[in-house]
């Protein structure tokens, strides 16, 4: 079937598998017909599908063939050798690749089981590659070992960047046939044809992505071909000159914006995501609005509060909504899961309010909390008379599109990733949740919108029972049958709902977080996720058991999925439980989890770790970086980390401890590189962007260019198969970063290092630190104004944090940097005197900004609303404030600071260093015969420009009584040297001008 017209066909085959959409009837019996209905084991079975199941029978037969049947069983089949010749049937290709990953995604996420087992599909479509089954005997022992086969050498090949998938996956082999089909139809360039393959490439990837223990990062050229598609799709919709068929490309693009936008959620890359989402959003025509609605929330509430409320409304309402044909009754079903009336639970189930082929809702039947907020106005407030949900009724808003319900979900997770834990933040998520609840409409959007009301209800007193029970029952409805594969399939690839093992765990820590740890125990044992059974081992005192669990599975005797942890007590041989084969990369995180609990012999279980998984673990090497960077051996630690983010390149944390072991190395070009990596994936991390800066002041210019290379550089040089007897490799020789680094940055880095220190500052405004590194890098770069805002920032928290410490005050110059204080004062005494104005320049805008007249308003608040109010005895500070005033003709004003000043210092009765101290006593001296000539000079000047007043006009008597007080405390002391000549002098000149 060709689809090279698929872009002149709305109504396309292509387009409808894409959208989930039935096909017309009389196209019943076709691969798209099947697939579209949720027929998998149809298309799975057919003639074309066993055309490419053969070459994975061939591909296991010559690798088995010439192994004994008792060693069988720990054989890997290397799948990626397996080639697919997709020529001339690259559309049954597509079909089969999307009915493979579809049967994954049924088995294990949306239910019910699938009864066709992968190893009956490859004897069915090869059976000449597999030992005809003997009718004397028992072929069960035989098939058991294929399997293990089959499924050790699917996850081998599903590991990526180190990271294994999840060992229970069902059926793993359906997810490396798509993955296997996808790849082949890329390589022989298909996308002219088959429009859609880049974002069924994309869903395979983000299937593949969720079940890997921990997140890795996306292909760029994978982004790169859903990016085009998505230009196509907007230009499509542009030129469309009939609604419907607008409508639908339009759709289509908002469905792949939505499915980006989870898959760079899943990476972290929530700002890139939050992007996506907002297109997503205009794409589709979803209007919404977080607005306020009066109306009560408890039962006994009796005057009405304004309440969050999500208005949203859709192009179409009700639009893309799953058609049901045939579909068992949900009856059935509440009967035999709700819950009798004497359960004890107090939040049951209650048929009546069910919603037909819907999940189960759990009621909350509590004595104070309505069930939903009651809102008793028709409309809600807002800012604006203009805007166009005014006239939604939050208590009876219309349905929403299916897609525009799997976009809220999407936003509410959104908000969840961006912003903080707060009461806010959990409110603002319930107002999507509790929109989109309010029409269920398609099984798995239910099912997702139930399980994040779960999570946020789990922290509430109140509603905690719901929240577990609710949890409880969207796990309990994966085997049933009570709505169409078809429906639990078509948003599927829209929504970022958990695999049923990953909604399991999170019910064992639901339990946890309860304290009702053996509960959580049996959960997390059964799906053997062993650090989780260590840990809750360790919480009920039985750390010795959790060992012993992690040795008897790296010894072979206990296996997963066959034993428990109880079973072990009273098996008589291990021997009698045949070893399940482990991947490597599994085996490897067996090995770290037990050096993570024997500390002594740590370091030989990480390197055992990283030996076995063949230099391929992340998890071991980012063991090992720890393990060093906490003995302080940097250049070891920086080579396993190096390592560790070579392999899976998206933790944070990784990155900041190879940052900082290149900065205790010295070598600021790779450290640099480190932070900026981490700033890449978490930008609210204000320590890496404060790093950042302090790598760029001590880098040189010469290395800027390399800073997006630097540490890919050198790579062959570096090997990756050190092991337990290599421990390391050399470190990256690198000529310019081994010199010594010049004295003082380039001001291209001061710029860059400024920046960095601008944004950290958004994420740790109350760092005192952060402020002093800012401050310094602001008056280096001269931009004085900054400068001037931080060091007030500086003394504000350091003196409010000195008033709620218990340790001694701190002294003023510890706190204010009068280096950087007179700096400030000279910009704006010193500067050129004020030129014509210069509107077409904006370089000498900002110069000005930062100097002179410009700079002036600034400091003079640091002064006024800053300084002098905290350090009104600070001598430094007011003889800093009397330059200032002197430069504005402010005589009086400054004056009467220079007397402060030395009132304050060497003037002051607490100076006891002028009476013991020739030096201080000298010193004092001076400043006050200064002090008397300002006096005299200025004294009889104008108090300010303007004014007809004169500055000081008692300064004779003010002079006077100084030199008085100073010669009479110091007299004892110093009357006999000869500078006290001098004071006698100064104090008859001031008795004579008096006369």
């Amino acid at each position: 079937m060709s689809t090279a017209v698929a872009w002149t066909q709305p109504g396309h085959a292509e387009w409808q598998l894409l959208r989930g959409t039935l096909p017309k009837e009389d196209e019943k019996g076709t691969l798209p017909y099947q697939l579209a209905s949720g027929e998998l084991e149809c298309v799975l079975r057919s003639s074309v599908a066993r055309r490419f199941l053969q070459p994975v029978a061939q591909c296991m037969q010559a690798v088995c063939q010439h192994v004994p049947a008792a060693e069988r069983a720990q054989v890997v089949v290397p799948l990626n050798q397996v080639s697919m010749n997709v020529t001339g049937y690259e559309w049954e290709a597509l079909c089969v690749a999307i009915a493979a990953l579809h049967a994954f995604v049924q088995l294990n996420w949306t239910g019910p089981d699938l009864t066709l087992t992968p190893m009956a599909l490859l004897r069915s479509a090869a059976p000449a590659c597999f030992e005809a089954r003997s009718v004397d005997e028992d072929g069960d022992e035989e098939d058991r070992t294929w399997n293990v086969i089959v499924h050790a050498s699917s996850l081998e090949y599903l590991t990526l960047h180190g990271e294994p998938a999840y060992h229970l996956c069902e059926a793993p082999l359906y997810l490396v046939l798509s993955l296997l089909l996808l790849q082949a139809l890329h390589e022989a360039h298909a996308h002219a044809s088959f429009p859609t393959l880049a974002l069924w490439r994309l869903r395979a990837r983000a299937v593949h992505m969720r079940i890997l223990d921990e997140p890795v990062a996306c292909e760029d050229e994978l982004l790169t071909d859903v990016s085009a598609f998505l230009e196509a799709l907007d230009a499509r919709a542009k030129a469309a000159h009939d609604a419907p068929v607008q409508y639908m490309w339009d759709n289509v693009r908002a469905r792949a914006l939505l499915e980006t936008a989870l898959m760079l959620q899943r990476t972290g890359q929530d700002r890139m995501a939050s992007e996506r989402l907002v297109q997503a959003v205009k794409a589709n025509g979803l209007e919404y609005e977080l607005s306020g609605a009066l109306g009560k929330r408890t039962k006994w509430q009796k005057e009405a509060k304004t309440q969050l409320v999500l208005l949203a409304e859709s192009r179409e309402a009700g639009a893309d909504r799953a058609e049901e044909h045939d579909t068992p009754a949900h009856s059935a079903a509440l009967a035999a899961l709700a819950q009798p009336e004497n359960s004890g639970w107090q939040a049951t189930v209650d048929p009546a309010k069910q919603v037909d082929h819907q999940p189960l809702t759990y009621s909350l039947n509590d004595d104070t909390l309505l069930e939903q907020t009651e809102f008793t106005s028709t409309q809600a407030s807002h800012s604006t008379n203009e805007n166009r949900l005014a006239h939604l009724d939050p208590g009876q808003q219309p349905a929403l599109a299916v897609t525009d319900q799997c976009t809220l979900l999407a936003l509410c997770l959104n908000i969840h990733n961006t912003q903080a834990s707060h009461g806010l933040t959990a409110e603002q998520m319930s107002a999507f949740v509790e929109r989109v609840m309010a029409h269920p409409q398609n099984w798995s959007v239910h099912t997702m919108s139930l399980l994040l009301r779960s999570r946020l209800e789990a922290t509430r007193t109140r509603t905690v029972e719901r929240s577990t029970l609710q949890l409880q029952a969207l796990v309990d409805q994966m085997p049933t049958n009570d709505s169409s594969v078809r429906e639990r399939l078509r948003f599927f690839h829209a929504l970022g709902l958990p695999a049923k093992w990953s909604m399991q765990a999170e019910l064992a820590r639901r339990f946890l977080s309860i304290g009702v740890l053996r509960s959580a125990l049996e959960v997390f044992e059964r799906v053997e996720m062993w650090e989780e059974v260590v840990q809750c081992l360790g919480l009920l005192g039985r750390q010795e058991e959790g060992k012993e669990v992690v040795r008897d599975l790296l010894a072979g005797h206990k296996t997963e999925a066959q034993v428990r942890l109880q079973e072990k007590r009273i098996a008589t041989s291990a021997s009698r439980v045949p070893r399940t084969q482990f991947v490597r990369g599994r085996l490897a995180k067996l090995w770290c989890l037990l050096g993570d609990m024997e500390p002594a012999n740590a370091e030989a279980h990480y390197l055992k770790a990283w030996d076995v998984s063949h230099g391929t673990s992340s998890r071991a090497a980012r063991s090992l970086g720890g393990y060093h960077f906490a003995l302080h051996a940097h250049t070891q630690a920086s080579m396993w980390l190096r390592r560790a983010v070579r392999i899976n390149a998206l933790y944070t944390r990784t990155w900041f401890m190879l940052g900082c072991s290149y900065m205790r190395l010295e070598r600021w070009l790779e450290a640099a590189a480190s932070f900026r990596q981490c700033t890449a994936l978490e930008e609210e991390d204000g320590e890496s962007w404060n790093n950042l800066a302090s790598c760029y002041l001590r880098m040189q210019d010469a290395q800027v260019p390399r800073l997006d290379s630097v540490l890919e550089e050198d790579e062959e040089e570096e090997g990756a198969s050190a092991g337990a007897s290599d421990s390391g490799v050399s470190l990256l020789s690198d000529e310019v970063t081994a010199a010594p680094a010049t004295p003082g940055a380039g001001f291209e880095l001061r710029l860059l290092a400024h920046k960095a220190l601008s944004i950290a500052l958004k994420f740790q405004f109350e760092s005192w630190r952060v402020w002093t590194n800012y401050m310094v890098v602001s008056v280096d770069v001269g931009l004085l104004s900054e400068a001037a805002r931080a060091l007030a920032r500086i003394v504000e928290i350091r003196t409010r944090e000195s008033s709620q410490s218990a340790e001694p005050t701190q002294a003023v110059t510890t706190i204010v940097d009068m280096t950087v204080l007179n700096k400030l004062v000279d910009a704006v005494i010193r500067a050129p005197a004020a030129e014509t104005e210069d509107t077409e320049a904006p370089a000498s805008s900002l110069r000005r900004a930062n100097e002179g007249d410009g700079l002036r308003p600034a400091v003079e608040r640091l002064f006024v609303d800053t300084l002098l109010p905290r350090f009104s005895s600070e001598p430094a500070v007011w003889q800093a404030y009397a330059r200032l005033l002197f430069s504005q003709c402010e005589f009086r004003a400054m004056l009467h600071a220079r007397l402060q000043s030395f009132q304050c210092g060497l003037g002051s009765p607490e100076a006891l260093d002028v009476v013991t101290d020739r030096a201080v006593w000298v010193r004092a001296k001076d400043e006050l015969q200064e002090l008397c000539d300002l006096l005299a000079n200025l004294a009889t000047r104008p108090a300010s420009p303007g004014s007809e007043e004169e500055a000081l006009p008692d300064w004779q008597f003010r002079a006077r009584t100084l030199v008085r007080t100073f010669m009479a405390r110091t007299r004892d002391s110093f009357d006999t040297d000869p500078a006290w000549d001098e004071l006698t002098e100064l104090a008859a000149s001031l008795q004579r001008s008096r006369s």
